[in-house]
C-alpha cells in the first residue's frame, strides 16, 4: 500500500496571522491522482463497501488499519480522472474530504489538538473576495464555516480511535488472517496484492456467544460484513484497470 503523503507543507492556523484569510473548497482530486489505497474509519465501511474492496494491512508502526483499494497498480488511482474529478457517484473517503485541513496533537498538551492546513494547497489565501471560507472574523473569532470544518476534524479524529477499538477487538478475537490477490486482466497484464489481511468468517463464527454479541452491540458485526462484501469490488476495479482511466465517468 502507498503513503498517503498529501500534506506537503502543513501549517498551525491561529487568530493573528491567518484572521480574515480564506481557504476555497476542494473542487479536483489531482492529489489523489497516485493513491492506489487510502486508510478509512469504520463508519464509512457500509458506504466505501459498494465501491471499493475494504482489506487490512500493517502500518510502518505495524499498527493494523483498514484501506480501501482504488487501483491495482502502483500510484494509480482509478476513481481519479486526469482532471481531477472523481469517478461520478462513487464515495469519497474522508481523508481525502478532509484536505487541506489536518488535526495535529498540541506538543506538551495531553489530548488537545490543533487546527492545520496544507499552505501548499492553491486554494489557501484565496486572493478573490467572496471565494472561499473565511477562517477567522475581524474579531479574531472562528466563522461559523470554519466552526463546521473543525467539528468534522473532530468528528474524523474520534473515529479513528473507535476504529482502533475495533481493529483492537478482531485481533484479540484472532480473526485476522493473511491474504493475497493474484489478478490476471483480460489482455494477460498479471497484477498483484501482498501484504493484506481479511476476517476470517468461518473462526469468527465458532466464537463464544459473548464475543458475538459484543460484536452486535458494538455496531462492529456490520463493519466485518461490509469489508467481507467489498471484497467483490476487485472485478470493478479489473475491469475499470483494463478500460484505462478514461472511461471513469461512465
Amino acid at each position: 500500500m502507498e503513503q498517503q503523503g498529501i500534506y506537503k507543507n502543513p501549517i498551525f492556523l491561529n487568530s493573528v496571522t491567518h484572521r480574515s484569510v480564506r481557504v476555497t473548497p476542494v473542487t479536483e482530486f489531482k492529489f489523489a491522482g497516485e493513491l492506489n489505497s487510502v486508510v478509512i474509519v469504520g463508519q464509512e465501511f457500509l458506504e466505501a463497501a459498494k465501491f471499493y474492496p475494504l482489506a487490512f494491512t500493517k502500518a510502518q508502526n505495524e499498527e493494523i488499519i483498514p484501506v480501501a483499494i482504488m487501483g491495482l497498480r502502483k500510484k494509480e488511482n482509478l476513481f481519479v480522472d486526469a482532471d481531477g474529478a472523481w469517478r461520478e457517484g462513487a464515495y469519497i473517503p474522508a481523508f481525502f474530504r478532509r484536505y487541506p485541513f489536518i488535526l495535529a496533537s498540541n506538543v506538551g498538551q495531553d489530548g488537545s489538538f490543533a487546527v492545520c492546513v496544507d499552505s501548499s494547497y492553491e486554494g489557501f489565501g484565496a486572493k478573490k473576495k467572496k471565494e472561499g471560507i473565511v477562517l477567522f472574523d475581524e474579531k479574531g473569532e472562528q466563522t461559523e464555516e470554519f466552526k463546521r470544518v473543525i467539528e468534522f476534524l473532530r468528528r474524523y479524529q474520534l473515529q479513528h480511535e473507535n476504529t482502533r477499538e475495533f481493529i483492537r477487538v478482531l485481533k484479540d478475537y484472532a480473526l485476522f488472517k493473511d491474504v493475497s490477490a493474484n489478478i490476471t486482466l483480460p489482455a494477460g497484464e498479471k497484477l498483484g496484492f501482498t501484504g493484506l489481511m481479511m476476517v476470517d468468517e468461518p473462526k469468527m463464527l465458532q466464537l463464544e456467544d459473548d464475543k458475538i454479541l459484543h460484536l452486535v452491540r458494538t455496531g462492529y458485526l456490520p463493519w466485518v460484513y461490509a469489508h467481507l462484501y467489498s471484497l467483490s469490488n476487485f472485478r470493478s476495479l479489473m475491469g475499470l484497470a483494463s478500460r484505462g482511466k478514461g472511461g471513469i465517468k461512465g
